[in-house]
């Protein structure tokens, strides 16, 4: 059977970056975590911009479980479009319903990280974390639930990756359109 969470590389991501702050395999928290989302625990998940969140249930307690995550400004993500337009594997891949593997290497030229290389880093990728439950680690098994359930969402919903960092999700072969048109409008010389 394969794996039900982090079943695409940009999903993985996700979740992995949670091993960054001291989680490693077989961590009980990771395998805790797999369980209460094995059985279903986690209840209504939401992943809007900046904040995943949901209701985790783990024998007779009931906690509010959320991640959050810094999202780039509508300029930051004018000049991510912008540099995302001029890759014609990021905007077939994107138009195709998936994230190209390159995606974070062309918003790297724009200044932006898509997903986290670690759990918590610089401000612009910090991610935080934060359980109603008694365990006071970064990370609880609640959290790593949380993680691991939005992964799998994630993995089925590509544009919920772009919505937790504040991206567009309407409309984004439009606005990639609109983008290229003015990077070549900028790259012409004056008349």
């Amino acid at each position: 059977m394969s794996d039900p969470y982090g079943r695409t590389w940009w999903g993985r991501k996700w979740w992995r970056a949670l091993e960054t702050i001291g989680l490693n395999y077989p961590d009980q928290r990771i395998v805790k975590g797999r369980a209460i989302a094995g059985r279903g625990a986690v209840t209504g998940l939401a992943i809007e911009p900046g904040r995943v969140s949901g209701t985790v249930a783990d024998g007779p307690g009931v906690y509010d479980a959320e991640i959050t995550i810094p999202v780039y400004s509508k300029s930051a993500w004018t000049a991510g479009l912008s540099a995302l337009s001029l890759s014609p594997s990021c905007v077939a891949g994107l138009l195709a319903g998936r994230l190209p593997k390159r995606i974070d290497d062309v918003l790297a030229e724009a200044g932006m990280r898509l997903l986290p290389k670690k759990f918590i880093t610089e401000d612009h990728n910090r991610i935080t974390t934060s359980c109603g439950c008694a365990d006071t680690r970064e990370v609880c098994a609640h959290i790593m639930a949380l993680a691991l359930v939005s992964a799998a969402r994630m993995d089925d919903d590509p544009w919920l990756v772009l919505l937790v960092r504040g991206g567009p999700t309407r409309d984004l072969a439009g606005r990639l359109r609109a983008a290229r048109l003015a990077s070549m409008e900028a790259a012409q010389p004056a008349a």
